[in-house]
């Protein structure tokens, strides 16, 4: 008895050690103190977790050059995730959607928001919104940059994505003109993205989200619509390899990375996910959904109107408070 004793006490003396020397390394590669994860660690222990969680992601271009000059959000998705179910329903809002209440287009909720001096209150304004147009409480903000996605690429080591429609744009900025305008340099360069599988990674993640002049139709790739298309499916790729590729060295990095967003989560709240979702996180399915758009109100939730509103180019849903949108939403979440 005494000797099993002694191998108890060294077996529980040894997982200490370990422990505390992950809370070190953890410590040390985060730059944040052994204190600090701790209290973390506690806090996420208490804290209550919700079977859901809407997050609403933003994808900011912020362009200042020859070319143009916005701090518009292109990119506008709502992820509702199901942790009962094991699904991550996804749903892409087109950036013209016109929001009567706000006399603008939805891109301009988040520049908007930037009006106001608390940070706090900035991220109430988008929530608040977007909950008003989806019909769901959104719960957090994250914001992506198109210099941030290109960092998450090459943290993952790229990622490889499948084109059913291969595109080409001729019309897409030239970095090199936008970096130094000159009559000896062409305003646009040529993007092409072969049907099968590309890789992506810095060097061309950010032409392939942002192009959408390939084509005069989404179905072959062009126009906003053809983007979000693409955008979902990247969305998609990069989840799916954050799930099943990302190597327990690579965690400090992304960690670091996570820091460097725009968001408005809190360390022990992820981590409380983590710590009583961890069974299910690698297998959460994620379905994307298409929300029809076109010229007709009759067949599309989304459709243009015959007359220019405020003299801009939008798309309008049938009822001015969104209440087709939150039932399409809710239609498709209640379907899995």
């Amino acid at each position: 008895m005494k000797t099993l004793s002694k191998i108890f006490l060294l077996l529980v003396s040894c997982l200490l050690l370990l422990v505390v020397f992950v809370f070190f390394q953890w410590s040390r590669q985060t730059g944040l103190n052994s204190k600090y994860w701790r209290s973390t660690l506690f806090s996420a222990l208490k804290t209550s977790t919700q079977p859901t969680l809407n997050i609403m992601i933003l994808g900011l271009d912020k362009r200042d050059d020859s070319l143009e000059h916005s701090s518009v959000t292109d990119t506008i998705i709502l992820a509702h995730a199901d942790f009962q179910k094991g699904t991550i329903h996804i749903f892409s809002l087109p950036r013209d959607l016109w929001d009567y209440s706000l006399n603008s287009k939805i891109n301009e909720i988040y520049p908007n928001s930037l009006k106001l001096t608390d940070k706090y209150e900035q991220f109430n304004y988008i929530k608040n919104n977007f909950s008003r147009i989806t019909g769901q409480k959104i719960d957090n903000v994250l914001v992506l940059t198109t210099d941030n996605l290109k960092e998450l690429a090459d943290l993952l080591g790229g990622v490889d994505l499948y084109l059913e429609n291969p595109f080409i744009d001729y019309k897409y900025p030239n970095p090199d003109y936008v970096k130094n305008p000159s009559p000896s340099i062409p305003v646009y360069k040529t993007v092409e993205f072969k049907t099968g599988w590309n890789h992506l990674d810095s060097t061309n993640i950010t032409e392939f989200v942002r192009s959408r002049k390939s084509a005069d139709t989404a179905a072959a790739g062009g126009t906003d619509l053809g983007r979000l298309e693409r955008q979902q499916q990247l969305i998609n790729v990069l989840l799916d390899a954050l799930k099943t590729d990302l190597k327990p060295k690579q965690l400090p990095r992304l960690y670091q990375f996570w820091q460097s967003l725009e968001h408005d989560f809190y360390d022990s709240e992820i981590l409380a996910y983590i710590i009583k979702n961890y069974k299910i996180i690698s297998s959460l399915k994620i379905q994307r959904h298409s929300l029809s758009a076109g010229e007709n109100p009759q067949n599309n939730l989304f459709y243009h109107p015959q007359k220019f509103i405020n003299k801009q180019w939008v798309f309008l849903t049938k009822n001015r408070d969104f209440t087709d949108l939150h039932q399409a939403i809710k239609d498709k979440i209640d379907e899995s």
